[in-house]
């Protein structure tokens, strides 16, 4: 071969190489999704019921790391310092990026620029819950006593700046009443004095409330989703009361900033073909979890519209983390 032709030969060769076309088609590789939670909870259920099929789908195998601390915050940085290149994912609950934002100061990272909104999967409602010796068995009458009693009656939480707190200040608000907020380390903590008789009242997913409604020593009142849930029909919305309430919480994927928009879509796709499938439906189910699909960038404006409506209950509340 002569220099003319050699050098030819090896310009098409450049060419081809940084051409999508002669690019390894994704996924090449194993897949890294980090959970910013510990093991066990809603969005690791999630992660592993959901990643399991989708590997299946793509050939490739999908790692679960959960990364915890600083409510989510130090995976979520994790994502967001990762190479944008369609290999590292964050299974989160919205709180991450909706609240977390405007209770922490000096956030270390920016929860709309910083991540590509890949796919929400599910909606994960909470409920109000009365101890048997609360005087309210329906909503109606909690409203009542509270309104009677300003202050006397509190709710447990999950803790300070949560989703469960964020639901019980705007139930505070658009009722007009006035229950004490009672912040512990985690659901788990406060469903266990709520069971006890500790407290008279707790927000929880009901996956956490269940064994205590089973042994009959809470009723679960409402739920703070717009509408009622699959799993509980006779359980009325808090929004059948209080007309335009509502606190959902969800739980989806998202990817860091940048990531090519090729391997979001056929991410997204994989995702939304595994919630699909009925055995997957139905341990999500089991989970406390509602399917509720929204991948791109239909997700992308409700990661925006949840983070401008999450941010004014925190301001009006005046919530912080101290």
């Amino acid at each position: 071969m002569n220099r003319a032709l050699f050098a030819a030969a090896i310009s098409t060769l450049a060419v081809m190489a940084n051409s999508p076309v002669s690019a390894q088609p994704f996924p090449s590789r194993s897949i890294r999704v980090i959970v910013p939670f510990a093991a066990g909870g809603a969005a690791d259920n999630m992660a592993r019921i959901t990643s399991e099929r989708v590997g299946q789908a793509l050939g490739q195998s999908i790692t679960i790391e959960n990364l915890t601390g600083a409510g989510g915050n130090v995976g979520a940085l994790q994502v967001a310092r990762a190479e944008p290149n369609g290999y590292t994912l964050m299974a989160t609950i919205d709180s991450v990026l909706t609240i977390n934002p405007h209770v922490t100061p000096k956030m270390p990272f920016d929860a709309i620029e910083d991540f590509e909104p890949l796919i929400k999967l599910v909606d994960v409602p909470l409920y109000l819950a009365a101890h048997r010796s609360f005087p309210g068995k329906t909503l109606p009458e909690a409203i009542a006593a509270a309104k009677a009693k300003p202050g006397q009656y509190s709710i447990g939480s999950s803790g300070q700046g949560s989703p469960h707190h964020i639901a019980i200040e705007l139930l505070n608000r658009s009722a007009g009443v006035q229950f004490a907020h009672v912040p512990y380390r985690g659901a788990a903590q406060s469903l266990a004095d709520l069971g006890g008789g500790h407290i008279p009242l707790a927000m929880g997913a009901y996956t956490a409330l269940r064994q205590f409604v089973e042994s009959g020593t809470v009723v679960i009142l409402a739920t703070t989703g717009p509408v009622r849930t699959p799993a509980l029909p006779n359980v009325p919305s808090i929004a059948e009361t209080v007309p335009g309430y509502s606190v959902t919480s969800w739980l989806g994927f998202l990817a860091p900033a940048k990531t090519p928009k090729a391997a979001l879509e056929r991410l997204a796709a994989e995702y939304a073909a595994a919630l699909r499938l009925p055995e997957v439906t139905e341990r999500l189910r089991k989970g406390g979890m509602d399917p509720a699909p929204v991948a791109l960038d239909e997700f992308g404006k409700l990661l925006r519209a949840d983070h401008a409506r999450m941010g004014k209950i925190v301001r009006d509340a005046a919530i912080t983390l101290n």
